[in-house]
């Protein structure tokens, strides 16, 4: 029960670290989905998608981890305020009979213990500290280093082509903001002049909600095509001059309209 109690103390001092947390984890949820990453059929794909996701979404909270080990200010109230026996007899070993009820107490320099005793018991929570948040940077550093290499070993194309399909893929990015920005412009432009002269809207065609979906769906790359993201595939795969493939954009109701 104390140790849940130190637990909900040490979660409620860093609330604000905790929501941050959150919210990032909220908003990578709303942001991915299931079945765009999880084809059916498709496990390995899948995976591998997973993992990417994962390994991205873990590095900010790695990196926080690791920091705040190296400092040790959190180790130090979280460890000495635990009331576990194997805790205290680890701390408290060969130590005066206090040890065990001023422990909790070191990190705050508040304790009655004698100076070189408490500054000992200091030290060794620093040193776990820092030696914990040193092994997960190495521990991280590995994985992502064998990760890498194995990524790269069991890709299909060159390490060139993907340093190119990253170049493409920030540039397309950079160009589909700038054409979204001029295009939403001119839609809310021609919405707005169709309202304040009270007449009907010139035609202004947009894809569909199907078009936007399968630009949105991850790409990878494949020995069988040469495209550099969803957006190229779907451009050169797709007849956009047959009036059957035109974008248009679609009514409340769910009917096509020009």
């Amino acid at each position: 029960m104390d140790s849940f109690k130190t637990v909900l103390k040490f979660l409620t001092n860093q609330k604000t670290t905790m929501g941050y947390c959150f919210m990032a984890v909220v908003t990578i949820g709303c942001y991915l989905n299931p079945s765009k990453l999880c084809p059916r059929g498709n496990f390995v794909g899948c995976t591998k998608v997973i993992v990417k996701v994962l390994s991205g979404a873990c590095i900010a909270p790695v990196m926080w981890l690791s920091v705040a080990l190296l400092n040790g200010t959190f180790y130090e109230c979280a460890v000495s305020g635990l009331d576990e026996s194997v805790v205290v007899q680890m701390f408290c070993k060969n130590k005066t009979p206090t040890c065990q009820d001023e422990l909790p107490r070191v990190p705050c320099s508040k304790s009655q213990l004698p100076e070189n005793e408490n500054t000992e018991l200091l030290l060794m929570l620093r040193a776990q500290s820092q030696i914990l948040g040193w092994s997960i940077i190495i521990i991280s550093a590995t994985v992502l280093l064998i990760g890498n290499c194995f990524k790269n070993c069991r890709s299909q194309v060159s390490y060139l082509q993907l340093t190119f399909q990253k170049i493409y893929m920030e540039k397309e990015n950079e160009q589909f903001e700038l054409f979204a920005e001029n295009y939403a412009t001119k839609l809310a432009e021609r919405n707005l002049k169709s309202f304040f002269n009270n007449k009907s809207p010139e035609p202004f065609p947009l894809p569909n909600h199907k078009v936007w979906e399968e630009i949105s769906t991850i790409y990878t790359f494949k020995k069988s095509e040469q495209y550099y993201s969803t957006l190229q595939r779907y451009v050169e795969c797709t007849n956009l001059d047959s009036p059957e493939k035109q974008p248009f954009m679609e009514g409340e109701d769910g009917t096509e309209m020009v």
